[in-house]
């Protein structure tokens, strides 16, 4: 597994991902799926969504590494939690065709962090793919249709779970006192703990600013 680094919820990396395609949403006002990168359109798509998810883990892990080294966990719960407030709700400081980032799971620690309709494609998709002991789907670019909104395209990567991460999302009886209390204040649903080293954790996602040539559906693989 390749590691990106980033503090995202616990410390983070990105898995690497092999192609993969999901079905359109249940919604009949909304159409999600995802195209190949074999057009120069999307393929910048992808790159700058990947540059994005990049900086941020970069910005995260520097920031949380610091206030763990300076004040242990419980600071860097506080900034963690501090900035996802930030992060999802706007474009990031010198990448102006980003206009919203965020991370989700099928078992969430902050709430706010709940996936929305095309958001749960992605999650049950590889959710599949590991069930099913294949590989799991490459850098997924999404296309959403939800009329009169403007198409909207996303770009994903899954989060694994790092050793370090097991300090706030491992095992909650080898957690400090101040640590529970802390964790105990601020989600008081957590859902993300229990996990060990090298689970899938969730996704990240970037929205880029659409591109003007809307692309064709690739087809989903069937699944047993």
């Amino acid at each position: 597994m390749k590691l990106l680094g980033g503090f995202l919820g616990g410390f983070l990396f990105i898995m690497p991902l092999i192609g993969g395609i999901a079905a359109p949403a249940s919604s009949p006002k909304l159409l999600a799926h995802f195209v190949t990168t074999d057009t120069p359109e999307a393929a910048e798509i992808q790159r700058i969504g990947e540059q994005a998810i990049n900086y941020l883990a970069n910005v995260m892990i520097r920031e949380v590494t610091q206030a763990m080294a300076n004040a242990g966990p419980e600071a860097a719960v506080d900034i963690c939690h501090l900035k996802a407030l930030t992060i999802t709700k706007g474009a990031i400081a010198g990448l102006p065709r980003i206009t919203a980032i965020k991370r989700t799971s099928l078992k969430l620690r902050n709430p706010a962090n709940a996936p929305d309709e095309a958001e749960l494609l992605v999650l049950t998709y590889i959710q599949q793919q590991l069930e099913d002991g294949e590989p799991l789907a490459g850098t997924l670019i999404q296309q959403i249709e939800s009329p009169p909104a403007a198409l909207e395209w996303r770009v994903y990567k899954p989060l694994g779970v790092m050793h370090k991460c097991l300090v706030c999302h491992g095992d909650p009886a080898e957690q400090s006192p101040a640590l529970r209390t802390k964790l105990n204040s601020l989600y008081p649903t957590d859902q993300a703990a229990g996990y060990h080293a090298g689970e899938w954790r969730g996704v990240i996602r970037v929205t880029v600013a659409a591109a003007s040539l809307k692309l064709p559906a690739a087809t989903l693989p069937a699944h047993r």
